[in-house]
């Protein structure tokens, strides 16, 4: 069940606390909340592991202040959760914005309390092009969603929502998903956008000195593939797996094959843990 916690950076972060076991703290995406995650809340638990999945401020059921939407401050409220919650031994795991909040954090914050990072199509280390760095998104398209947020939302949401997914999803999940889009502020979704477009996370990548799994799908169109092998080549030591099925929606397209990519990294940080369970089949997408 959720619950929103006040942190030491003064507001009310909703927090899901599920399950038992050494922690995982998944980080979700732009612009959705911590439900996208649920597919792999109503697994990874069955597997020992404790699940906590926070919503950023501005997204969800947290706070939406008007400043403070930038990755040193969303790591600061990140470090500010680990605290209240006195977590140890954390696995990191952050998706598309998530995953660039999740490297700033250990960068920031000299990785204090996490043992593990896993970056599923992270949003790093540029989100857009630059000198330098030929890959990502043209700024200009950052800022036209920049100006739908702030025009005709409902429009861009629509037309992101159609970016995302590799495979045909139901029209019920596409309804929900877009859904969780509509949870955040708006005006939170646009500053996040800005630093998405702006923010260089190169620098930080050399200061990652723990184990850290990169799962990125070949046929992301908000992230592509190659901002994986950059992050890779950047972080000492990395794992990249290759995910074929999906697009940048692949925690569902593929969510079967994450799953099990998530618990064998945990285990390898608590071997002790519960076996790796045998999930429930699912029927179409996601099946590997």
């Amino acid at each position: 069940m959720a619950e929103r916690m006040l942190i030491a950076t003064g507001i009310r972060i909703n927090v899901e606390d599920i399950g038992a076991g050494k922690p995982i703290v998944l980080i979700h995406g732009w612009p959705v909340d911590h439900r996208m995650f649920e597919y792999q809340l109503n697994q990874l638990p069955r597997g020992g592991y404790r699940c906590i999945a926070p919503d950023l401020r501005g997204f969800g059921a947290s706070d939406r202040p008007w400043t403070g939407y930038n990755y040193d401050t969303l790591a600061d409220d990140l470090r500010s959760l680990l605290d209240l919650l006195d977590l140890n031994e954390v696995t990191l795991a952050g998706f598309s914005m998530g995953g660039a909040v999740a490297i700033r954090y250990l960068s920031r914050h000299g990785g204090a309390r996490v043992s593990q990072l896993a970056l599923l199509a992270a949003a790093a280390p540029c989100f857009t092009r630059r000198t330098g760095f030929d890959y990502g998104l043209d700024k200009a398209s950052v800022d036209d969603l920049i100006r739908q947020c702030y025009a005709d939302r409902p429009a861009m949401i629509a037309a992101f929502g159609q970016m995302l997914f590799h495979q045909p999803v139901s029209s019920p999940f596409q309804s929900w998903f877009e859904s969780l889009c509509w949870a955040a502020s708006g005006h939170a979704t646009a500053l996040c956008a800005a630093e998405l477009r702006d923010a260089d996370l190169r620098p930080d990548l050399a200061a990652i000195h723990i184990p850290t799994l990169i799962l990125h799908s070949l046929h992301d169109q908000v992230c592509p593939f190659d901002l994986a092998l950059a992050a890779q080549a950047g972080i000492k030591g990395a794992q990249l797996v290759q995910f074929d099925r999906g697009g940048h929606g692949f925690f569902y397209e593929e969510r079967d094959r994450i799953n099990r990519e998530l618990l064998r990294f945990l285990r390898q940080a608590a071997p002790e843990a519960q076996p790796a369970p045998e999930f429930p089949p699912t029927a179409g997408l996601g099946r590997a």
